[in-house]
């Protein structure tokens, strides 16, 4: 049977196929459904509860991947003063055009010592790059344009001389009191050597977020364990981690737990006293050992939603712990590697630059390599291959995993399309929102 073509009726049609019963004449778990929110909604709650990170003053030579947190202004112009850009002779730009090809040289400036001064006509001062321009010089000529007898140096014939040539001018790159950075920029190695340029031994910047990543499952071992042949290695955690230190957030630690009610009770009560973010892999969809829901709830945390109409990814939990001294927002992820990984870049990565202040950037989109089509009213992640044609234009050519699980498939690709609910067929070359792994 197929799916019907009108909007409301299709949702009915795959409503009524997901939830029906074996030997049942109707539909069970209708009420369940009703409680599942669209990409839209779980996207605008956890940005009106997640909670601004606090901010701290660090060295500069420990601020990499930190947020910026207050604007950086120029202490003085850049450059502070008129400077050589290479190595040649400081000369007056009147002196060659009256006819003048030869200058004495009278001076030699170099970088790091202060300015000379030339005060007589066809006087010439040998300059070196970064020194300063000699008060009475508009030009400086290269060392390859000029043949040096002596003290004497005489510009070749097809020298062109003009004022500014070979000067990088006062203040031309920034002026005093510019702002050269504003707040909420991620310190790189080009921003931090900005704030070097301008004194800042030490910068306001947004805290390194607490971050503890959980899994949970008897079937989970460790990597360097032989598994047996009904368990599984862990990678999830492993895998959220590198992730997370990938787009700067540095302060990351894993725990794993087995299934066990009160063990989990007692370890998520404690982990929200010391962490800022939770970001728990597995454990929150309908199975029988999945106690993780109930454990945040019993200890404080206020669920803002549990299911989302998406795929992969529908069992999304998140929440906030409510406290005056402490609210930490906790994710708790699908435990398939797929649905956790997109997750993790679609809801908490996002969710992390929000609470430290990152500059908000628009998502951005390519251009569907293929035709596609996907009949549930779902909104669908679809791992895809990145290519840039000829004209500097984003192909995503989709590589669909075969199951939430297939981690190995999505290993080839470079990140994932977002493919709204409203539609089922999706032409080619159509834009839309794309989100790489690599952040």
């Amino acid at each position: 049977m197929r799916a019907p073509k009108n909007g409301a009726t299709r949702e009915l049609f795959w409503l009524l196929r997901s939830f029906r019963h074996p030997g049942l004449a109707k539909p069970v778990g209708i009420l369940n459904h009703l409680r599942v929110i669209t990409v839209e909604e779980a996207q605008t709650l956890i940005q009106e509860n997640v909670t601004p990170m606090a901010r701290e003053t660090v060295s500069i030579e420990s601020c990499l991947n930190r947020v910026l947190a207050e604007p950086l202004l120029a202490d003085r112009d850049l450059p502070p003063f008129n400077r050589s850009t290479f190595d040649g002779f400081a000369i007056a730009s009147t002196d060659a055009s009256s006819g003048t090809g030869a200058f004495s040289i009278v001076g030699v400036g170099f970088a790091g010592e202060p300015k000379l001064e030339l005060r007589n006509p066809g006087d010439c001062i040998e300059i070196m790059t970064g020194a300063p321009v000699p008060d009475g010089a508009d030009c400086v000529i290269k060392v390859e344009d000029t043949n040096v007898d002596g003290n004497v140096v005489r510009l070749n014939d097809d020298v062109i001389v003009k004022p500014g040539i070979g000067i990088h001018p006062q203040g031309s790159d920034a002026h005093s009191k510019q702002e050269l950075l504003k707040a909420g920029r991620r310190m790189t190695a080009k921003e931090i050597a900005i704030a070097a340029s301008i004194g800042k031994s030490k910068l306001l910047v947004a805290k390194d977020p607490r971050i503890l990543i959980v899994t949970t499952g008897d079937e989970l071992v460790d990597i360097a364990s032989a598994p047996l042949p009904h368990q599984i290695r862990r990678s999830n955690d492993l895998s959220l981690s590198i992730a997370l230190r990938t787009a700067g957030y540095q302060n990351v630690e894993r725990h794993h737990l087995v299934d066990d009610l009160k063990e989990t009770e007692s370890f998520v009560s404690e982990a929200l006293s010391q962490y800022d973010i939770l970001i728990l892999a597995g454990g929150v969809s309908k199975g029988k050992k999945d106690y993780l829901p109930d454990a945040l709830e019993r200890a404080g945390v206020r669920k803002s939603f549990q299911w989302v109409s998406q795929r992969p990814g529908k069992p999304l939990w998140f929440g906030t712990l409510d406290t005056a001294q402490h609210r930490p927002n906790v994710f708790a992820l699908p435990g398939n590697p797929v649905s956790c990984f997109t997750c993790l870049h679609r809801y908490a990565l996002p969710a992390l630059n929000l609470s430290s202040g990152l500059n908000s950037t628009p998502t951005p989109k390519a251009l569907l390599g293929e035709p596609f089509r996907f009949p549930p009213p779902l909104t669908l992640f679809l791992p895809a291959k990145l290519q840039i044609d000829e004209d500097a234009r984003p192909w995503a050519t989709p590589l669909p995993f075969n199951t939430s699980s297939d981690f190995i498939s999505v290993a080839s690709t470079d990140g994932f399309l977002e493919l709204p609910s409203s539609q089922t067929e999706f032409e080619k070359g159509v834009p839309f929102p794309f989100y790489p792994w690599s952040v």
